[in-house]
């Protein structure tokens, strides 16, 4: 490890983690640092734990206790909002995107941009869309109607809508759960042009190979 990356401050720092439902104490004092530009490997098998700790620091779950810091500074996540504005990203398993909608209406979805006279401005959203995607080094029509693509399209429209909310600490749970072995290779090649980016991406798997691959730290 060199020097600067000893002393840098965590992009997160998740300090004395606990986590009850009811009288089930499913966390149990977890500590985790999650550094800029680094692949941060979260592995486990199933019921570990793993996606609920990152549940808490998306909002979706509140803390039983603990602490939470985003760049040195404490805050308090309790809902995905808190999270967002905190530029912490997540795409889930399940996607929460709208099949009938464009690309680009999906991306900036409850965040349109507007016109003038205060009407859903869509081809801004196009173009806004079409920046984000070349930023992200793929190709994406973004006036694609979602239910036509497959699923690595939808994965990378679930990054876009991320990124086009400023997160700078993405995420991804299972990611390669639903995809061909030419498409794993596009995501690794993705996550490692979103970590030169300075983005700190967390890799939910138990996929060891695949964790082996793409992973700074485990």
């Amino acid at each position: 490890m060199t020097h600067s990356a000893a002393t840098a401050v965590p992009a997160v720092s998740m300090r004395g983690i606990v986590k009850s439902f009811g009288t089930v104490e499913v966390l149990k004092s977890v500590d985790m640092e999650i550094m800029r530009g680094e692949v941060h490997a979260l592995a486990g098998e199933n019921g570990a734990g793993k996606s609920t700790l990152m549940k808490i620091l998306q909002g979706v779950h509140p803390v039983t206790s603990g602490e939470i810091y985003v760049d040195g500074e404490r805050v308090q996540i309790s809902d995905p909002h808190d999270a967002e504005r905190a530029g912490i990203g997540m795409v889930f398993q399940e996607f929460s995107l709208i099949p009938s909608l464009t690309v680009a209406q999906n991306v900036f979805l409850n965040q349109e941009p507007m016109n003038r006279l205060g009407l859903i401005n869509d081809r801004e959203a196009e173009r806004a869309a079409a920046r984000i995607f070349a930023d992200m080094g793929v190709s994406v029509d973004p006036r694609s109607p979602l239910e036509k693509l497959g699923t690595a399209y939808w994965q990378l429209v679930e990054i876009a809508k991320a990124l086009a909310k400023n997160a700078t600490v993405l995420v991804m749970d299972e990611p390669t759960a639903s995809l061909a072995k030419h498409e794993v290779d596009n995501l690794f090649e993705l996550i490692r042009r979103l970590k030169d980016r300075g983005i700190a991406i967390v890799y939910i798997s138990h996929r060891m190979d695949e964790i082996r691959k793409i992973a700074d730290t485990i």
